[in-house]
């Protein structure tokens, strides 16, 4: 199997309860996980409710699916290390084409006049996105931390209670990846900071 190549070092079973909180939450508030939530807070902020589920669904659609395609080929293929891609340079590929399908997504979104929150939401995942790719190109940054705190830095926007919520999943999630060393210390706070930073000057710029 694939993960048999995983980087050494890399944890991929659970051995004690410690381990297996760090392999679920690593599973479950994935980079999927965060681009939902950020998804229903969007749509939740949507002038119309209907219409922010509509074209959350349509961009969602186009930014996600080939990307997930690409993975489950690969996957199949056994051209990952492992089923988180591990090994930096295996995201390269999955940055590039999640660039250029965010890019249309964006594109589609702004031509159609869809909700500004659907909108501003894309712009910011887009430029997490393709900032994150290109320091992926030197170095390994998190994206589950990236992923974790960009929804974390807009649900504070829309309430200091949810935000509080989500921060707590940040944390959560940077020891969980730190944990089963998949990542350092500099790499989580990076992509936290980072991610944090790029949507709430987005946000702020665009004045949503």
């Amino acid at each position: 199997m694939a993960h048999r190549n995983a980087p050494t070092g890399i944890m991929l079973e659970a051995h004690d309860t410690r381990d297996r909180i760090a392999l679920f939450l690593s599973k479950y508030f994935s980079p999927l996980f965060a681009f939902i939530a950020g998804q229903i807070i969007a749509i939740l902020n949507a002038p119309v409710l209907m219409e922010g589920v509509r074209w959350s669904l349509i961009g969602v659609t186009i930014q996600l699916m080939p990307v997930m395609v690409l993975y489950e080929i690969r996957l199949r293929q056994g051209r990952l290390s492992d089923p988180e891609m591990s090994n930096r340079k295996e995201r390269n590929e999955a940055y590039l084409l999640g660039g250029i399908s965010m890019t249309i997504a964006l594109g589609v979104l702004i031509y159609a006049e869809a909700p500004a929150s659907i909108v501003v939401l894309a712009a910011s995942f887009l430029l997490v996105a393709v900032l994150s790719g290109i320091v992926n190109i030197w170095w390994k940054i998190s994206m589950h931390a990236s992923a974790i705190a960009a929804v974390a830095t807009l649900a504070t926007m829309q309430s200091r209670s949810l935000g509080a919520v989500f921060w707590v999943l940040v944390v959560l999630v940077a020891w969980s990846r730190l944990h089963t060393r998949n990542h350092t210390l500099g790499q989580v706070t990076a992509g936290t900071i980072f991610a944090a930073t790029v949507v709430y000057l987005v946000y702020r710029f665009i004045g949503v």
